[in-house]
């Protein structure tokens, strides 16, 4: 589906080709190297040199690439972009599209496979890369979490896969998944500018993307979009979002040579993106740790002095909220307690009308901040045009972030269900401190 969004306010354009599917260990690994190889190469600009020297042609433009996950659902994604053409006396649009083009199907590949050698060297980079990751104890730990916390395996796979899954790869095998990707991916093509918009339809109608009528097990009702091409209509996900039911609370504790002890909790909660109580959730997380005045900063790092650093987050298309703290790994049972506490304290409605209402301006400041970057107003027409009836318009989000009450935070906060908790501690802590290391409730 093409989706142009016509916008006067920003100097540049910008494109984005989104392909997405379930998460799968057989495809993960394979989608991962294949984002690297079209950034490097492709049959018409082997090398970084002549990547270089178009996108210096086209006005300094910009091409990248990455991977995502949201909900049940991989992302893979292509982004450009370039000067608005109405500022220069040259076609970066059709010049930009033509690139997006060549990058997408004229990919660097001989004999039925990719270049071998170009392969060899991305796939030797994203192992050396997912290796420094893991030497990054934060991520390291949050992957373990990940682990513990979610009862499909599918779903606690990193984005970026892992070094197994990219191992296992080969030139052949990755070539055609990517000819099957083409072919059954849901395709999603944004372009946000000052641009013509008949143009960009035309220009993209040349894309030689077949019809498709369903992606992967997702299911959902298509909505009608302005500037549609037909060749690029694929059914829309709405079952996107990852559920599980309640299970006991799962556990681990490990050493490695770390320099500062990491403990993190799992906790469920039933309140996903568009759901009647999504903005008290935004709520409630910020005061119990998404900003500076929130309870686990203040009490627990601040006050206590029992966390180098403690923050809580939410992923709101699988009902996951973390609570990651960098702590002294004797301070152990102290901090653990202390953190669950304020989650004890939001429960019984702890908190004051000052904070909620501060919570509540810095929500509606970072929305309307976000409202001004580019990339962030794609990504919102993404999650408008993927679930339309859910979507959060800008009156109806200052509205209901407005009537969020401390009885609605507290009523969300109930319902948060520990499911998981990591504990990484340093390999030479001695005996006397590991014997502090239990997890009793």
């Amino acid at each position: 589906m093409l989706h142009v969004i016509k916008e006067t306010k920003f100097k540049t354009v910008r494109l984005l080709v989104r392909f997405r599917e379930e998460i799968s260990p057989e495809s993960l690994g394979k989608r991962v190297i294949i984002s690297n190889m079209l950034e490097t190469t492709n049959a018409v600009y082997r090398t970084g040199k002549d990547f270089s020297r178009k996108l210096s042609e086209l006005y300094g433009a910009s091409f990248a690439t990455g991977v995502a996950k949201k909900g049940r659902q991989h992302l893979l994604s292509i982004n450009m972009s370039f000067v608005n053409p109405k500022l220069v006396d040259f076609d970066t649009l059709g010049e930009a599209i033509g690139f997006l083009k060549t990058a997408i199907f004229e990919p660097d590949a001989i004999n039925g496979e990719f270049n071998p050698q170009v392969f060899k060297r991305e796939q030797t980079n994203l192992l050396h890369y997912l290796a420094s990751m893991n030497d990054d104890r934060s991520y390291y730990a949050s992957r373990k979490l990940a682990d513990l916390f979610f009862a499909d395996s599918k779903q606690a796979l990193p984005s970026v896969a892992t070094a197994e899954l990219l191992a296992q790869e080969n030139p052949r095998a990755v070539f055609e998944y990517y000819q099957e990707m083409l072919q059954t991916n849901a395709v999603d093509i944004f372009v946000l500018g000052d641009v013509d918009e008949n143009r960009v339809v035309d220009l993209f109608s040349d894309f030689k993307f077949a019809d498709r009528k369903s992606v992967s097990d997702f299911s959902g009702s298509k909505t009608d979009q302005p500037n549609s091409v037909s060749n690029f209509s694929a059914e829309k996900g709405a079952d996107v979002f990852y559920r599980q039911s309640l299970r006991a609370v799962s556990t681990l504790t490990e050493s490695k040579d770390v320099a500062q002890a990491i403990l993190q909790l799992g906790y469920q909660l039933p309140v996903v993106y568009g759901d009647e109580n999504y903005l008290t959730l935004q709520v409630m997380n910020g005061l119990l740790g998404g900003f500076a005045h929130s309870k686990l900063f203040t009490n627990v790092r601040e006050k206590a002095s029992l966390a180098y650093s403690i923050s809580s987050t939410f992923d709101s298309f699988t009902g996951f909220l973390k609570i990651a703290a960098g702590i002294d790994a004797s301070h152990y049972g102290k901090a653990r307690a202390l953190i669950l506490e304020q989650v004890e304290a939001m429960k019984a409605g702890e908190f004051s009308d000052a904070d909620l209402e501060q919570t509540k301006t810095m929500l509606r400041n970072t929305f309307f901040v976000s409202q001004d970057s580019p990339s962030n107003n794609i990504e919102l027409e993404f999650v408008k045009a993927l679930l339309p009836e859910r979507f959060l318009t800008t009156e109806r989000f200052v509205s209901e972030l407005e009537k969020v009450s401390k009885e609605n935070i507290q009523k969300v906060a109930q319902s948060l269900t520990l499911q998981a908790e990591y504990f990484l501690k340093s390999a030479n802590l001695g005996q006397e401190q590991e014997g502090e290391l239990n997890f009793e409730q």
